[in-house]
């Protein structure tokens, strides 16, 4: 397994931002939208298994329904048009795809 420092350089190299705590890392990077994506995972297990795992549970249109209001349009900054909102949840799941081949 990568060192944290290791995969922090990787990650930033990508243009994520690296939260450390005490048992977390928080990976955080603004999508194309400007929607400010992040995720964690645990720093005590395999951290690329975890980015694997987050990886292949994303569903973007799932994520796309949380940055919508009632009546389908975005709302805290998001785009207007939903198909511009799954677009760029789409994006931020290939960042995280992108993220896991860095540091597999």
């Amino acid at each position: 397994m990568k060192t944290i420092k290791k995969i922090t350089q990787i990650a930033e190299n990508l243009g994520w931002k690296v939260d450390v705590d005490k048992s977390d890392i928080t990976f955080s990077q603004y999508t194309t939208a400007g929607q400010d994506f992040s995720f964690f995972v645990n720093k005590n297990k395999d951290i690329a298994e975890q980015v694997l795992d987050y990886y292949e549970g994303f569903d973007p249109s799932e994520e796309a329904i949380l940055w919508c209001d009632s009546s389908g349009h975005g709302k805290n900054g998001a785009p207007y048009h939903l198909k511009d909102i799954i677009a760029d949840m789409e994006e931020a799941e290939e960042m995280v795809g992108t993220l896991y081949e860095a540091i597999k």
